[in-house]
């Protein structure tokens, strides 16, 4: 593994990441399923079957265009990870403005937005655990349960552990919704009714949906932080340099920077075809089983649970209920350490203080996550659509403030041979204005402007 690439001298000592595929599953591969684990919750199990229900198969072409637009914002903060070896969050305080402004908005959001985001999919998860047990035990019941039960194991377990259990979840679902999509496609006259129709742009429902959708597939931006840290958490990258007193300037280190930045992005890349692709199936299997009727409030489990009805018999009604609650229930775990994760490393830097104990800081955040969305769940009853759509919309707006931060550092800090090319800078500004329309889209609809 070490000084495969190396050509200098003064760099045959240095990590180098592993070439070939065997290598690369074994040694570097990990962040990015971490990061899918957000994104195939709440995005895929309720978002997708209501889009795909709703309008068909168009949906597809729906959330292609939102896979097309955010990229950048990730793509971004990999380039920094590994060009820099360093999570993108720790240079927000060279934003133009007042002074650690950008990390206090990041810690709103990490606290704030992430109670909400917590409290929707958790929502949706009990919705299924209320589907497999006694009527007594209802959705309400299960939340403070299960999502109580997921606060206490993030408080006591390891970064490691739980990525080798939450993988496992992805991946079995994974497994199930795409053999559903081969054994049981759908009809002729769905694919030709649905998969070119164009529905009504200016309509509220299309407008409602699509600003939830962009909101929340594959996930919000601020995963960009997350993905930093579940990066630099494995230890390798550029930050050997650092570590070393190494220049990244200096030339004889751009070939050893320019193959962590190509492992870092084949490693992202991976994970992002993994969520889109399995966005496609459910769009696919929703508009198979479910259109023209989405899932509702009332029906989201036994809705999502047929979907594989009629390819594989009554089993797989509860294997698609079991299959759906290891997802999201798996996201909301990730979600819950994630967010305090990334708060403990934040706030010392932004109070400029470097005796916080951020250990402390973790454990209080999952603590207050899981105390304030419980209560808000027991306040607003049992509404898993109507809420994650509601939040989903108001992350198309929030969540746009770490795309140019993203970039902004990255233009900033990186060395020159590593900065993005006018390709890319062409990219990332018509990106970016299709994100601007996606929030605007979503502000539109939680402001009431549209019926």
């Amino acid at each position: 593994m070490a000084g495969e690439g190396a050509t200098d001298v003064s760099n045959a000592d240095l990590e180098y990441p592993e070439r070939d595929w065997r290598g690369f599953f074994r040694e570097h591969f990990g962040p990015s399923m971490l990061w899918a684990l957000i994104s195939i919750g709440g995005s895929h199990i309720v978002l997708a079957p209501t889009l795909g229900g709703t309008f068909g198969l168009v949906a597809i072409w729906m959330f292609g265009l939102i896979y097309a637009a955010k990229y950048g914002a990730w793509e971004l903060g990999i380039r920094y990870n590994y060009g820099v070896g360093a999570n993108p969050i720790e240079a927000y305080d060279q934003l133009p403005g007042p002074k650690n402004w950008a990390l206090w908005v990041t810690i709103l959001v990490f606290t704030g937005m992430y109670t909400f985001i917590t409290a929707s999919v958790g929502m949706s998860t009990a919705a299924f655990v209320a589907a497999l047990t006694p009527e007594w035990f209802t959705a309400t019941i299960a939340y403070v349960v299960f999502v109580g039960g997921a606060g206490l194991l993030v408080v006591v377990s390891r970064y490691s552990l739980l990525e080798t259990a939450l993988i496992a979840f992805t991946i079995a679902l994974g497994l199930l919704v795409l053999l559903g999509v081969i054994v049981g496609p759908p009809s002729g006259d769905v694919v030709l009714g649905t998969a070119f129709a164009v529905p009504d742009l200016t309509g509220p429902v299309f407008i409602g949906l699509f600003a939830a959708a962009a909101g929340f597939a594959p996930t919000g931006f601020s995963t960009s932080i997350l993905i930093g840290s579940w990066s630099m958490a494995k230890g390798d990258g550029a930050s050997e340099l650092e570590e070393r007193d190494l220049d990244p300037e200096d030339p004889k280190h751009h070939d050893y920077i320019r193959a962590w930045i190509r492992t870092g992005r084949r490693d992202f890349n991976i994970g992002y075809l993994f969520s889109f692709l399995l966005i496609v199936a459910m769009v696919v299997l929703a508009s198979n089983v479910l259109y023209p009727e989405p899932p509702t409030d009332a029906n989201l489990a036994v809705a999502i649970g047929s979907i594989l009805s009629d390819s594989f018999g009554e089993w797989s009604y509860y294997a698609m209920l079991l299959g759906g609650f290891a997802a999201l229930y798996s996201t909301v775990i990730t979600l819950l350490d994630g967010a305090a994760r990334a708060t403990g490393d934040i706030l010392p830097m932004a109070l400029e203080n470097d005796d916080i104990d951020s250990e402390r800081v973790r454990k209080l955040v999952v603590v207050g996550v899981v105390a304030v969305s419980s209560a808000m769940v027991i306040a607003l009853g049992e509404v898993p659509v109507t809420l994650l759509l509601y939040v989903a919309a108001v992350l198309a707006v929030t969540e746009i403030f770490f795309y140019p931060a993203n970039w902004y550092v990255v233009e900033k800090n990186l060395p020159e041979p590593f900065r993005p090319s006018r390709a890319w800078h062409a990219y990332y500004v018509v990106s970016l204005l299709l994100v601007l329309v996606f929030g605007a889209m979503g502000a539109a609809v939680r402001l009431g402007f549209l019926g």
